[in-house]
């Protein structure tokens, strides 16, 4: 017995959101214009969807010019020993920065076994593109027979 594969909601979403990261990322350091509006793309599919981002993925954009937080290209990253022990990110274009504290132990929440639920499984669908040629081949052959049989009647009529 099969268990059934469930489709992911929000899938479509999910690859075009993780497309315009990876172009963003890539294309940083030629045109931050460019970069920073294919962030705000990115942020604006998942705000829509009503679909969040993985906590790894969101702090390497800024929250305010939606740039990818490149450290050395377009974040300064730094170790803040004062008040709360953490890494401060500053971005370089609109000089936003970011803390994030770091305690020994802490891990976050998503990280942690419990937070998980369900996991998905993408599976490409074999199956019905094998069935779907095999009904085209059919459908071939049985024209090919069809014309066939009407180019006999055509010259039994001769």
């Amino acid at each position: 017995m099969e268990k059934e594969t469930k489709v992911c909601q929000g899938k479509d979403v999910f690859e075009r959101m993780n497309y315009l990261y990876q172009a963003s990322h890539l294309i940083a350091s030629k045109s931050r214009v460019a970069a920073s509006y294919y962030g705000n793309t990115m942020m604006g599919c998942a705000r829509k969807a009503v679909l969040r981002m993985e906590p790894n993925i969101k702090r390497t954009i800024c929250k305010r010019c939606h740039t990818p937080l490149i450290p050395g290209e377009t974040a300064r990253v730094r170790l803040c020993s004062k008040h709360i022990k953490g890494v401060k990110w500053t971005c370089l274009i609109c000089l936003n920065s970011k803390k994030y504290p770091t305690r020994k132990g802490y891990k976050l929440w998503i990280d942690q076994p419990e937070a998980i639920v369900e996991t998905f499984h993408y599976v490409p669908k074999q199956k019905s593109i094998d069935c779907d040629k095999s009904k085209i081949d059919n459908n071939k052959t049985e024209s090919s027979d069809n014309t066939n049989i009407e180019k006999k009647s055509e010259n039994n009529s001769d």
